[in-house]
């Protein structure tokens, strides 16, 4: 694991790791409720947005991806980037 962020209600945790993918878990019963599945190499960064529906991922594969929690879709995907996306931020 690379990276976690912590869901606004502090009920969730994201983390991003090197299996590519971002998992999402419930922190009272440390089960993984969601899988988000997309990218393609190893994953760095997370951050989740102020309303908890969306988390934004930075990847080894030069992008970023934001996703759709309840739905656990990637509803975009930011390219660009020559080399790793390691660090991610939201406002």
């Amino acid at each position: 694991v690379y990276g976690v962020a912590v869901f606004p209600d502090g009920r969730r945790v994201v983390s991003g790791s090197d299996d590519e993918t971002l998992k999402v878990w419930d922190v009272e019963t440390g089960k993984c409720v969601a899988t988000l599945e997309g990218h393609s190499l190893d994953v760095y960064g997370v951050a989740v947005f102020p309303d908890g529906r969306r988390v934004v991922s930075g990847s080894d594969d030069e992008t970023l991806k934001v996703w759709d929690v309840e739905t656990g879709k990637c509803v975009a995907t930011l390219e660009g980037h020559s080399l790793d996306v390691y660090g991610v931020a939201v406002f």
